[in-house]
């Protein structure tokens, strides 16, 4: 059996890859030609062995559906006999009558692409189009596998109405072995970071994008402000502790962040990053003790999170417990946040557990490995064994 992982987006298919290829699959990744250059798979490794099983393929932009030669896409995925795939290759592997053995969509995939929504009136034929295939490339698919998400997201599995089966858990999406080092800290080699982590009680990071303002859509809404105003008001209360805020400069709402960060006069407690390679990135959040996520709607895992747990991190987010303990019979911990007042109140919180927070974070960690990447890796080894078990490669 050889396996095709088609798209590479927030680098999850290249975690998967190295995770299977350790437990000697014979797979390899398909990279879109349109994804971000910070997914790339040389953005979250330290060697060049991904040149060998890593391709770029020349399709996968949307935009360009309508005049793609198909024939390429049939030779490009011929060699594969089991078809792994994220963004749009649910519409891409349809057309040309096949269908993805797994389904392992990251949001925008499965909430928008299947459904009509408007862009620039030059793509709405193409996008239109995909949207058609891309909901039948779903709902034919043998397995879809994402986590249990929030009660609102929920609906949308039953608007795709699907004939395979919904599996529910995290995807494995840290390639821990690359990053464990880094819960050690003595290990980052980067000066200035030492020199932040040396001179203050405190550091805090949100590496997740900034959208708060300008919002391109529901579920793109993670509240930084909340975290801004929170922080300022932690700041207020304890001007003898020495912390500072870690931010980058990604998302639609950079500029709108910074004006709030100089309006409330905390900007010499911000420490702004530019958007960077996730290896560049965890070395960032290693140096930190607490990384905060998104404050708007209610998720358990996603790669902030994800990639915080990884190297024992403790985490602050809205997390409505509710919404996954009937999955989970025990969650990470967490320090929970949806508002300014609940921001200021975990901050405090985490002031009054300086002392817990390694434990905090250890927990975590031990969490991620069993929920994040052993579970996960059983079931898809599982459905890979049970397709070869059936005969029907």
């Amino acid at each position: 059996m050889k396996i095709g992982i088609i798209g590479n987006m927030n680098n999850s298919a290249f975690s998967l890859l190295r995770y299977l290829k350790d437990d000697g699959y014979d797979c390899e990744l398909l990279i879109f030609n349109n994804e971000p250059a910070h997914f790339d798979p040389s953005c979250d490794t330290y060697s060049d062995n991904h040149l060998r099983y890593c391709k770029k393929i020349s399709w996968g932009d949307p935009a360009d559906f309508l005049k793609q030669d198909f024939s390429v896409v049939r030779k490009d995925l011929a060699p594969y006999n089991f078809l792994i795939g994220n963004g749009p290759a649910p519409a891409y592997v349809h057309k040309i009558d096949r269908h993805l053995d797994i389904f392992m969509p990251y949001g925008y995939d499965l909430y928008s692409l299947p459904f009509f929504r408007f862009v620039h009136p030059f793509r709405q034929r193409a996008y239109s189009i995909v949207r058609f295939y891309q909901k039948l490339g779903i709902k034919n698919c043998s397995y879809i596998l994402f986590d249990k998400a929030n009660s609102e997201f929920e609906k949308i599995f039953k608007k795709l109405n699907i004939n395979g089966k919904r599996v529910v858990t995290a995807h494995p999406m840290v390639y821990s072995k690359e990053y464990e080092m880094m819960a050690d800290t003595n290990r980052i080699s980067n000066e200035q970071l030492k020199t932040w982590r040396d001179g203050n009680d405190f550091l805090f990071v949100q590496h997740t994008r900034q959208i708060w303002e300008r919002k391109p859509d529901k579920w793109s809404h993670k509240a930084n402000d909340f975290l801004i105003k929170g922080y300022s008001k932690f700041v207020q209360q304890h001007p003898h502790i020495k912390s500072k805020l870690l931010l980058f400069e990604y998302g639609e709402d950079v500029v709108a962040t910074k004006n709030l960060i100089n309006d409330l006069k905390i900007s010499s407690h911000i420490i702004w990053f530019k958007k960077m390679s996730r290896k560049k990135l965890m070395e960032v959040v290693a140096i930190c003790d607490v990384v905060i996520g998104e404050l708007y709607h209610s998720w358990l895992t996603y790669g902030v999170i994800l990639e915080a747990l990884c190297i024992g991190k403790p985490v602050m987010h809205k997390r409505i417990d509710g919404d996954y303990k009937n999955v989970y019979p025990e969650l990470y911990p967490n320090f929970y946040a949806d508002s300014v007042d609940t921001v200021l109140h975990s901050f405090n919180k985490i002031l009054e557990k300086k002392h817990m927070l390694v434990s905090i974070g250890q927990q975590g960690r031990e969490w991620f490995h069993k929920y994040g990447v052993q579970l996960p890796l059983q079931i898809i080894t599982g459905l890979i064994k049970e397709k070869q078990s059936a005969g029907t490669i």
